[in-house]
């Protein structure tokens, strides 16, 4: 297993080299982005899908003074989140009034929401008029989306403890169910539509491959494409993540 974890490491390090060809920024500096911009002027939000994660490693702004609800339906991993409000709920049913939120932020939630319609109304439902919806997830027309969505839910399980057991750091996350429901630009503005929203800002991104860090040589292969998806504009649509701004209209 150690020459496993040196493998892992040294594909790792490998990762600086694609930031050196590329002037995209990381997927997360874009979702931060739209999310400071949206939590900015907001006094009310929503974490959605959160698990353990506290919103302020999300949000670079600050939140001194605003209220932020922690939702996630894992009570494990709610009890370990340090946000002061806890809601124990999915996210086509959230015990909370009508129009009294400004923001709801969704980060690796929506691939696993077999409903996305449902969700969708229920954020329109709690959001202000004007209020924003944020989300960033990966692409289902992605070669990890479709590899992701093609293979059994077991083999995703198995992968990550291997990934988790051979690395020299803490592997975060957990695997969970997907369903690929609205990871397309094309069924994000679709949703987004048929559930009164408007799109505001949709952006496809590229990072450094994450799945093929067990395999050398194939990594840096994979790492080589991943250049081509960020240069190409055409296959915008086929880049790895998406990461998007909707105004509750």
């Amino acid at each position: 297993m150690r020459i496993l974890r040196n493998i892992v490491d040294f594909n790792k390090k490998t990762n600086e080299l694609y930031y050196r060809f590329t002037d995209r920024p990381h997927y997360w500096k874009v979702y931060q982005g739209m999310v400071d911009e949206a939590v900015a002027p907001a006094k009310d939000v929503i974490h959605l899908g959160c698990g353990p994660l506290w919103f302020g490693k999300v949000a670079t702004v600050p939140l001194d003074g605003k209220t932020i609800y922690a939702v996630d339906p894992d009570e494990q991993a709610l009890a370990r989140n340090p946000a002061p409000h806890h809601i124990r709920a999915f996210g086509d049913a959230i015990p909370l009034p009508d129009g009294c939120v400004d923001v709801i932020a969704a980060d690796h939630l929506l691939e696993h929401v077999e409903k996305p319609e449902a969700l969708m109304r229920e954020a329109h439902r709690l959001l202000r008029p004007g209020g924003r919806f944020v989300f960033t997830a990966p692409n289902l027309l992605s070669y990890t989306g479709l590899a992701t969505h093609l293979t059994p839910y077991w083999f995703h399980k198995l992968y990550v403890d291997l990934l988790r057991s051979n690395s020299s750091k803490t592997t975060k996350g957990d695997a969970y169910p997907t369903f690929f429901r609205m990871n397309t630009v094309w069924a994000v503005d679709r949703i987004a539509k048929e559930t009164g929203f408007r799109v505001d800002k949709l952006s496809s991104g590229v990072d450094h491959p994450t799945y093929t860090v067990l395999f050398p040589g194939v990594h840096q292969a994979v790492m080589a494409m991943h250049l081509v998806l960020d240069k190409v504009e055409a296959l915008a649509p086929f880049r790895i993540t998406l990461t998007a701004s909707l105004v509750r209209e």
